[in-house]
């Protein structure tokens, strides 16, 4: 193949490797970018979860709260109130207003609340843990300690310095300008002014509107769910609350119910004449400071204090029931729920965080939640060995690609200088053989000593032609692994005879001299015979070809040396010459098969440049090896040692 040919070959095969890899490579980032989607993905969900868990942990403390402070009727907000439907030991029932009961706020307003409080319609605060002082005497017999009723009264002098007009609180219940609400508190004096001139027996609520406080982000199922379960909870609170009457047990009711009833039958039968109905009798009135309607309780922000109120509604008067809530501690319960895993989370007022915001549903604030951290490295997961598998296959494929190709192509090279050499050197012989067989087979030769010349010239053409079959011969053995080696054990001095005849004939036919020199002490050999001589032959033809000077003086001749000497473990052949040796540039590609120097195919020397690869072949096949000499001051050497 042509340089421009293997050219050609080259540039595609790297075409093809560009594609492949950049595919690879396209596809490896998709993949990685992919996998790095899903892993935030994961990491994002379960964030998500971890967040939603605190959310309903959280809304569980605010929720148990309200609840229980829906749950409280109105009259608890009195230090003493009566309580309604109050029995008897005998089931007797006593009226209201004979019995006084201490609200069970004045010892213990809860961990998270820091004061109850009542907001008259004059604008006066009073709170249920803070007795009157004609009170307190009271208090004291049933057990309040008087550093708790001090220590109330300075959170009841505090509050009045944070807590909202009832302007503001109003506009919670009530939507609409301060006039709007002026009016609607004149329409509700009205109103009780009709009822008070009628004196009717019962009186319908009036329906309000009440902001939407916990409506944000409805469409999150989740918080919707949160939503609808504390709504079902603050209003089933609501329904036990808006009764005056302090709830007894199911069967206490019945019993009571009973009593009551035979009361008032017997109250009825004392009021008729023997003819009917007294004269005079007018129908039960409900009281004008009844309550009619209690909302639930509604957060409020004032500053940075937290209030929930709540408007109780009486036909002549409203008032506002609220709790002061001790921010610090709530603050730190609830974050006390989040767990460790969400780091930098923290607790913002919803009334300043956006609308996106996780946002709790029984209380008004927001969880803010740090975001997302990086990443952290995933290690070796299925996907990246996967990849490095692919990879790894991707690139030795293409290594084995390359390596075939470049086999193909050397071998091809090969084949192609195989054939021109090979070609070169029959034809010299043949030429020869031809050119003189025919001269003299039509006696065009007269001279005897010509003729004698002639066929001497013929005889060395076919031994060198016979080397050279047998060494391609030997050398396809050897290629196609059908070498076989017969080993003989033979003493080196003999080994050495049996060769010299043959390796003299050689140097002669170039007009050199040989030397042999054998060290004491050879001692015998176990090898094959065979490949060892054609080796040291090989050898010294080439140093007939290469290694004798070009020129030499007038009574002087080349010289090669055969010296043989035993190592600890085998024998040592080193063949050395004078010649011009052997350049650099071409010591790495000596032992290649079919390789020529320049400078030999420039002096046109004989040979196809297979003798030292076969050489060295037969050398590893009998388990030693051929190598170039040390360097040498004037021409080359070879070594060629086996085991024995």
């Amino acid at each position: 193949m042509n340089r421009s040919g293997n050219w050609l070959v080259w540039s595609v095969l790297l075409a093809c490797a560009v594609l492949i890899f950049g595919m690879f490579a396209w596809i490896t980032r998709r993949a990685l970018d992919s996998e790095n989607e899903r892993l935030t993905v994961e990491a994002s969900a379960l964030r998500t979860e971890r967040v939603r868990l605190s959310l309903n942990r959280m809304d569980n403390i605010g929720t148990d709260l309200l609840v229980s402070e829906n749950l409280r009727p109105p009259m608890h907000y009195r230090a003493f109130f009566s309580p309604a439907n109050i029995v008897t030991n005998d089931l007797r029932g006593v009226e209201e207003g004979v019995v006084l009961q201490v609200s069970p706020i004045m010892r213990n307003s809860g961990e998270f609340i820091d004061l109850h409080f009542e907001i008259q319609p004059d604008g006066k605060i009073f709170s249920p843990q803070v007795p009157r002082v004609d009170q307190r005497e009271r208090a004291w017999s049933g057990g309040l300690e008087n550093a708790l009723i001090d220590k109330m009264s300075r959170r009841l002098a505090n509050l009045n310095n944070v807590v909202p007009t009832r302007e503001e609180i109003a506009r919670v219940f009530h939507q609409g300008s301060p006039d709007q609400l002026a009016t609607a508190e004149r329409e509700r004096a009205e109103e009780a002014s009709v009822w008070i001139a009628d004196n009717a027996s019962a009186i319908a609520p009036q329906s309000k509107k009440f902001g939407e406080v916990y409506q944000n982000n409805l469409n999150i199922s989740e918080e919707k769910s949160r939503t609808d379960s504390f709504n079902k909870r603050v209003n089933r609170a609501l329904q036990n609350s808006r009764s005056n009457q302090v709830p007894l047990s199911p069967s206490k009711q019945d019993k009571a119910g009973k009593t009551k009833g035979k009361l008032q039958d017997d109250q009825a039968k004392s009021k008729r004449g023997p003819e009917g109905p007294t004269v005079g009798m007018t129908r039960p009135t409900v009281s004008p400071n009844g309550i009619l309607s209690v909302s639930p309780f509604m957060p409020l922000w004032h500053g940075h204090q937290l209030f929930y109120l709540r408007e109780v509604r009486r036909l002549r008067s409203v008032t506002y029931q609220g709790i002061w809530i001790a921010r610090s501690a709530l603050e730190k319960a609830l974050v006390a729920e989040v767990p460790t895993d969400l780091g930098g989370t923290k607790l913002v007022r919803s009334d300043q965080a956006p609308q996106e915001s996780h946002r709790l549903v029984s209380l008004p604030w927001v969880l803010d939640v740090a975001p997302l951290p990086p990443l952290e490295e995933v290690g070796w997961t299925p996907l990246r060995k996967t990849l490095i598998a692919g990879w790894s296959a991707a690139v030795l494929a293409m290594i084995a690609l390359f390596l075939l190709l470049r086999g193909v192509m050397k071998l091809s090279e090969r084949r192609a200088a195989f054939v021109s050499s090979v070609t070169h050197e029959l034809r010299t012989p043949l030429t020869t053989f031809r050119l003189y067989s025919e001269m003299l087979s039509e006696d065009m030769i007269t001279d005897e000593a010509k003729k004698q010349e002639y066929l001497r010239t013929m005889l060395g053409e076919s031994e060198r032609l016979n080397h050279l079959v047998e060494n391609v011969l030997s050398y396809a053995r050897i290629e196609r692994g059908n070498a076989r080696s017969k080993f003989e054990k033979l003493a080196v001095a003999d080994l050495i005879e049996r060769m010299r005849s043959v390796l003299q004939r050689r140097v002669d036919q170039e007009n050199a001299a040989l030397s042999i020199e054998l060290a004491n002490d050879l001692g015998e050999v176990e090898t094959d015979i065979t490949a060892v001589e054609q080796i040291l032959f090989n050898l010294i033809d080439n140093a007939c070809k290469y290694g004798l000077p070009d020129t030499v003086d007038e009574g002087e001749t080349g010289h090669i040396v055969l010296n043989v000497s035993r190592l600890p473990r085998g024998l040592v052949f080193e063949v050395s010459d004078e010649g011009r040796g052997i350049a650099r540039s071409e010591k790495r590609r000596l032992f290649r098969a079919f390789h020529k120097s320049a400078l030999d195919a420039a002096h046109d020397k004989p040979g196809v440049g297979l003798g030292l690869a076969l050489c060295r072949r037969l050398a590893k096949a009998l388990g030693g090896d051929l190598r170039l000499g040390s360097k040498r001051a004037k021409g080359a050497s070879f070594e060629l040692v086996i085991p024995g």
